[in-house]
């Protein structure tokens, strides 16, 4: 069973399209103090990654290490009362949820999981737990989740950590296949959470 999900992920792999830094579309990521979202975080990565030119929201942007199919690591900020997480790009027939200056920090954790479900088509989305956290010294919401994309056999996991700062909405991210992908970057990922500083 192990072994033809392995498979699948490897065919997963070959098709999923490689962001190359010369590209125009992504820019490399050092291993560096850097500015995220239009400095709305700050964060320090350990390994290189490449980030998306195009922005999931206004202060928001996507970095990846294999593919946006292998792994995805969202850092958006200064969210606020009546905005999106994400860019309202289906709001004829599947409208975002918007940000409510009267959230209480439990509630982000609804507003991300109906807000990422409309982004990606997410099919399934089964939250695994909820507990509290801190992002950028303010208290979050750490969440941690599987779902399912249309057409898609593998089974997706992710890990979100949702803080306000001065009436705004600040997330970090990340979400990849459960099989390999996700363990390769999550332990990254986590001191990435850690170290983040929001603007």
């Amino acid at each position: 069973m192990k072994s033809s999900k392995y498979a699948l992920a490897l065919a997963v792999a070959t098709v999923a399209i490689t962001p190359a830094p010369a590209d125009a579309r992504w820019k490399l990521v050092k291993v560096e103090r850097v500015e995220a979202g239009k400095g709305a975080l700050i964060v320090t990565p350990q390994t290189e990654w490449n980030r998306r030119n195009r922005r999931p929201s206004k202060n928001g942007e996507i970095w990846t290490k294999d593919g946006f199919g292998l792994n995805q690591l969202h850092l958006i900020g200064r969210v606020g009362d009546g905005e999106t997480l994400f860019k309202d790009r289906k709001k004829k027939t599947r409208p975002m949820p918007k940000v409510q200056s009267d959230m209480l920090i439990t509630d982000l954790a609804e507003l991300f999981e109906a807000s990422f479900s409309i982004e990606y088509d997410v099919t399934q989305f089964d939250v695994t737990s909820l507990e509290p956290s801190t992002l950028g010294g303010e208290d979050a919401i750490l969440m941690r989740y599987e779902y399912a994309l249309p057409n898609d056999a593998l089974v997706r996991v992710g890990e979100a950590r949702l803080a306000w700062n001065n009436g705004e909405v600040y997330l970090i991210n990340f979400s990849a296949p459960e099989l390999h992908y996700f363990g390769a970057s999550i332990e990254e990922v986590r001191a990435i959470m850690d170290s983040a500083s929001l603007n």
